[in-house]
């Protein structure tokens, strides 16, 4: 019993130094990031808009999203809802759009522990459509900056974009 109770002992302050290891980390992070991609795709840039566009298609070639909502709210605004593979809805907000070139989301929410912007830039390279995707995000907890640190880089969510986006387009 003794060193059943010294093993769990052992464990839990293990995971306790963990903890604290990730939340000092995270604590010398900036809760500010801004993190940039570039890809190009081989389809004309009114294409490649199109299929960016297309909210309501979203869940049929990215496998981070399971499902889509759309609210329309009383100021006409529209918020489209991202269910994840969790369950989780997040929200997201066009704040600027300037088609075919330009478009800026926005994840809605002050409640959440992390938020912020994707930029899309579309330029013509030749044939082909040049995409500059940037982050303007922050993480709150430290302790998920931390994390974050050692286990997601800053670009892991858009590179998944690009990877699935890339087939998606590919197809039209």
């Amino acid at each position: 019993m003794k060193l059943a109770l010294l093993f769990l002992g052992s464990i839990l302050g293990l995971v306790v130094l963990a903890g604290l290891f990730f939340y000092l980390v995270g604590r010398a992070q900036p809760e500010r990031h801004r993190a940039t991609i570039s890809f190009t795709l081989p389809k004309s840039r009114a294409v490649v808009w199109a299929a960016l566009t297309d909210y309501a298609a979203i869940p049929t070639w990215w496998p981070a999203v399971k499902s889509i909502r759309l609210e329309t709210r009383a100021n006409g605004e529209v918020i489209i809802w991202n269910t994840d593979a969790h369950g989780k809805e997040i929200g997201f907000r066009t704040k600027e759009e300037k088609a075919p070139t330009r478009l800026v989301r926005e994840i809605v929410g002050d409640d959440l522990p992390f938020g912020g912007t994707w930029t899309y830039e579309l330029a013509d390279d030749g044939n082909t459509t040049r995409v500059t995707l940037t982050e303007d995000g922050f993480i709150k907890p430290a302790l998920f900056r931390g994390i974050a640190k050692f286990f997601l880089p800053l670009d892991a969510t858009m590179r998944d974009f690009e990877k699935h986006f890339s087939i998606h387009v590919a197809t039209k």
